[in-house]
């Protein structure tokens, strides 16, 4: 069986389509805060950067520094 994963991670096509400017800005600040920058933590930080609610609260929602 093939991972995706590891396909996913070694295609050359990487566009993101961000919600807005503020999402954007927010998956550029706490990507950078991830020990690991893999595709997990890379749709981790852009799914919790989505809505205002989850940006305003992503230090209660997930612990960057144990992860």
């Amino acid at each position: 069986m093939t991972n995706t994963a590891l396909r996913a991670e070694n295609s050359n096509s990487r566009t993101i389509t961000f919600k807005s400017r503020e999402h954007e800005k927010f998956y550029e600040e706490y990507l950078k805060k991830c020990r690991y920058q893999d595709v997990y933590h890379r749709a981790l930080v852009y799914c919790l950067g989505i809505d205002r609610d989850t940006r305003n609260n992503v230090n209660k929602i997930y612990n960057f520094n144990k992860a």
